[in-house]
């Protein structure tokens, strides 16, 4: 009778936690840094730093790929949490985060609803508990990875729930790449460019609300109207 245990196979060197923590960290998060620090920022409206701070703790949101530079926008990046997925790419997009000084919240995704795959229910409490202790909370509103921005009514329900607004965000740069072929047709801000952070009017959903949907119509609409000021400003000439 053979007595051997099937072991499961280790994850490789390139597969494991520990490299996709390096690859945020030091080479996504060290990116951004030096882009950061090598750009001049612009913000629109020009005092977007002293309303965001007025309104803390609060959701900031943005269209897939079109934030990364949302951190910017708070007075201290600590204050900060971020919700990120479970997959691979958001294990890098946490560490890149925590490069900044922010915080991450493991579980994004379509439904908020779900357990499995993206966190679901856990996420939104983990969320909740981060903004009763004064955190402002960073999130994306499309379902990934379904094209044409449709917003998850999930960030509704965290506003409604928390009692705290919702900011929609968009960040865009002078000299960018746009990732047209990737479902988000996510930007890449380059150094040496004149970067612009823009926030619409706060979304405020009332506790007794039952209908969440026009609250994201409303969203997607502020978001759309942010994102394309984003670009506009930065395709301004100096």
């Amino acid at each position: 009778m053979s007595t051997d245990v099937h072991q499961p196979e280790k994850a490789g060197f390139f597969e494991s936690e520990g490299f996709r923590r390096f690859l945020g960290w030091h080479v996504l998060g060290g990116y951004l840094r030096f882009t950061s620090a090598s750009s001049k920022f612009v913000y629109d409206p020009p005092n977007a730093h002293d309303i965001s701070a007025d309104l803390m703790p609060a959701i900031f949101c943005c269209w897939h790929g079109q934030g990364m530079m949302g951190m910017k926008l708070v007075p201290v990046a600590k204050q900060l949490s971020i919700l990120t997925s479970r997959h691979p790419d958001g294990q890098i997009v946490a560490a890149a985060a925590e490069s900044f000084g922010c915080s991450s919240i493991d579980g994004s995704g379509a439904s908020f609803k779900q357990d499995e795959g993206t966190g679901g229910m856990a996420a939104m409490r983990a969320m909740l508990r981060e903004m009763k202790r004064g955190q402002s909370i960073g999130i994306t509103a499309d379902i990934p990875p379904v094209p044409g921005r449709n917003v998850s009514d999930g960030i509704a329900l965290l506003a409604r729930f928390s009692g705290r607004p919702i900011i929609p965000y968009a960040v865009s740069s002078s000299r960018r790449t746009v990732l047209d072929k990737v479902w988000d047709k996510m930007q890449i801000n380059h150094p040496f460019s004149r970067i612009t952070a823009c926030i619409d009017e706060p979304i405020w959903v009332p506790k007794s609300a039952k209908d969440l949907e026009p609250f994201s119509k409303e969203l997607a609409m502020k978001l759309d109207r942010t994102t394309a000021r984003a670009f506009e400003l930065a395709d301004q000439k100096a």
